[in-house]
């Protein structure tokens, strides 16, 4: 049975398995190595674990004994806890002897494996792995019906099964569509378990901000998190600032934050000495694996931070939130992702503490060329507002944006103000800060987002949105400052890339929308439209002059009636087959002969196995038996003719074998 197509498409249907387990980026790390090994191996036909059962077997038993420890202890979640031991055991049937029930086990151990992707994400891909899954394992349930003569099945006859096997798993995909319509369910959203794929390079949130750095970030069409906006705007894209991070302190090349962690809280209000009208704006945020940082980011300007939650190996739990002085919400753990929702004031409004010493005007050792080029853009102001306004708008001016960068340097400020005049966000946020601070005027850079754009009913920003900006103290209150040229704000990923980013989060929007969320109340609503669909609007003068047949259809009332009527004619088709097929009474007559030859199995095993099991055995009815059982199974399922001269000469050599 090796290497056969039902071989090679069980250890395809394993793969869609472990991919729907794998896709949340919550598996332990030896499991993730463990896996691609384990399938190399098995399509390579090489079986270490053949003939050594009881030995592997012991192993998986002190593996089990250790998640349940694991679990115990709270280190794993319960449900990666069991998809890392299911993953384990389907790793283990791979490698053993290909036998039929080996294969079955493998196929029973990657069905608990989407059952658990199920369970850990409700992602579109999810969707892409099932469907894979479901048809690698129905191809390969096919082929071990056929399993002791497998390799002899000559083209035609692999045609005709494959045709059958194509009409039968479409029409169980067209029914699986019509249950998952019609029947009363919950939203999967009540679990709470979605993850986001675990899939591409992070934003750069980074711990401190190196001038000289890498700028490719900006070439990511990577989403690294997804914000429902209250009130929403409602426009296809946003040009926002997301706030994250804040660095007060620069050594000549590399910004850095002074603040202490506070003690840990599950919410942190950051509180405002302004008494100028809020204009209040909440969000509810998702964070993606490509986000990785724990920092919380938010709409300039952030008020509150609370409900946020983890999603880790150990599951997904509520996280405590850190407050950093300089207005800087971490969460207290490493997660995958979170969630988590938070309040921010749109008048832009910081708070009116001043800086110290450190955290506004320490200056390094600079390039003595730097300060009266400050002043020089700075044209003469004295007044604080003045001098960071008029800086601003010279750096915009006289320098230009680029991702392509020099090396390494000695002084990295230096080598953008006065050898490149050109660089990115972070080079144009350093100077303006370093410029201000020349002049007295307490500044920090910012790092976070700028930008977003629409995807359902959320907006979406991408690791290459990731910006840094400066901030600056004038006037009792911090204020932003943005000294990049514009074309340098958004993302710069190619067109292409950007396009096929922005059609897959149509469909997960979609998705989400229609699969995800689809609950008993969109059932109702559905079920109101088929017994009574909306009135048609009064034509306008404008529509009247269109055909009075121009009534929309809802797309779903459509895809129902597709889908009964299939149902129909699936059943008409049984009904006219209910008869019973004229193979059947041939293998009655092969398990007679072998019932009178002493073969007791023929009453517990089916046909197919009783003969593989007798072909191993080296029984002396073996050849017989093999060649009767592939002409019942070819007359049975590919409607290959089986007259009555065949059928004697077939039972003859089980009567005359053994005396």
């Amino acid at each position: 049975m090796s290497r056969t197509p039902g071989v090679i498409s069980r250890d395809l249907a394993a793969l869609a398995g472990f991919g729907a387990v794998a896709l949340p980026g919550v598996l332990p790390l030896p499991v993730l190595v463990i896996f691609p090994v384990a399938l190399l191996l098995s399509l390579l036909d090489i079986r270490p674990l053949a003939g050594r059962r009881t030995a592997s077997v012991l192993v998986l038993l002190v593996i089990a004994l250790g998640l349940i420890a694991a679990v115990a202890t709270s280190i794993l979640d319960l449900v990666i806890a069991a998809v890392s031991f299911a993953t384990l055991v389907t790793c283990h049937r791979m490698l053993a002897e290909p036998t039929p029930q080996a294969s079955r086990q493998v196929l029973l151990s990657g069905l608990l494996l989407v059952s658990g992707g199920a369970a850990l994400t409700g992602e579109v891909l999810f969707a892409v792995l099932l469907v894979m899954f479901f048809l690698c394992a129905a191809w390969s349930m096919a082929w071990l019906v056929l399993a002791a003569d497998e390799a002899s099945v000559d083209p035609a006859e692999r045609r005709a099964i494959s045709k059958q096997l194509i009409v039968g798993s479409l029409a169980t995909l067209v029914m699986g569509l019509s249950f998952f319509v019609v029947f009363p369910r919950l939203s999967w959203n009540l679990a709470n378990r979605r993850a986001p794929p675990g899939l591409g390079g992070v934003t750069g949130m980074a711990e401190t901000v190196r001038l000289g750095g890498g700028g490719d970030i900006k070439t990511s069409a990577r989403v690294a998190f997804r914000v429902a906006l209250i009130p929403d705007p409602g426009s296809e894209r946003i040009e926002a600032y997301w706030v994250g991070r804040h660095f007060d302190l620069f050594d000549g090349a590399e910004w850095r934050s002074t603040g202490t962690p506070a003690t840990g809280a599950s919410s942190v209000g950051l509180h405002r000495a302004s008494k100028r009208s809020v204009n209040q704006v909440s969000q509810d945020f998702e964070t993606t694996s490509a986000y990785g940082s724990r920092t919380l980011v938010a709409l300039d300007t952030p008020t509150f931070f609370a409900r946020a939650r983890s999603l880790s190996v150990s599951g997904t739990q509520p996280m405590a939130l850190l407050h950093v002085p300089g207005d800087q919400i971490y969460g207290a753990i490493d997660a995958n992702s979170m969630t988590y929702a938070a309040t921010s004031d749109e008048l832009g409004r910081i708070d009116r503490t001043p800086p110290d010493e450190i955290g506004g005007l320490a200056l390094p050792a600079l390039d003595p060329r730097i300060a009266p080029l400050a002043k020089e853009l700075s044209g003469g102001a004295t007044v604080p507002n003045e001098i960071a306004l008029r800086l601003e708008r010279e750096l915009k001016r006289r320098y230009a944006y680029t991702l392509e960068l020099p090396g390494s340097v000695t002084d990295p400020l230096a080598d953008f103000l006065f050898t490149r005049r050109a660089g990115h966000c972070e080079d144009f946020a350093t100077a303006l800060a370093i410029m201000l601070r020349v002049q007295k005027v307490p500044s920090r850079v910012v790092t976070g987002f700028f930008g977003g754009e629409r995807a359902g009913g959320r907006y979406v920003v991408r690791s290459g949105d990731a910006h840094a900006w400066t901030e600056a103290f004038v006037d009792g209150a911090w204020v932003r400052l943005d000294a990049t040229p514009d074309l340098g704000r958004a993302a710069s990923s190619s067109a292409w890339a950007a396009a096929l980013t922005s059609a897959w989060e149509r469909l997960e929007a979609w998705w989400r929308t229609r699969v995800i969320d689809y609950s008993f109340q969109d059932q109702m609503s559905f079920a109101r439209q088929l017994v009574r669909p909306p009135q048609v609007a009064t034509p306008t003068p404008e529509s009247s002059a269109s055909s009075p047949l121009n009534t929309r259809v809802p797309v779903s009332t459509v895809a129902l009636v597709v889908c009964v009527v299939a149902l129909l004619v699936l059943v008409l088709r049984r009904r006219r087959r209910h008869a019973p097929h004229p193979a059947s009474s041939f293998l009655e007559e092969l398990e007679a002969r072998l019932k009178a030859r002493g073969v007791t199995a023929v009453a517990t095993l089916p046909i197919e196995e009783l003969s593989a099991s007798l072909v191993r055995e080296g029984h002396p009815l073996a050849a017989a038996v093999s060649r009767a059982t592939r002409r019942y199974l070819e007359a049975r399922f590919t409607n290959s003719p089986l007259d009555a001269r065949e059928r004697r000469a077939l039972l003859a050599p089980l009567e005359t074998s053994i005396g």
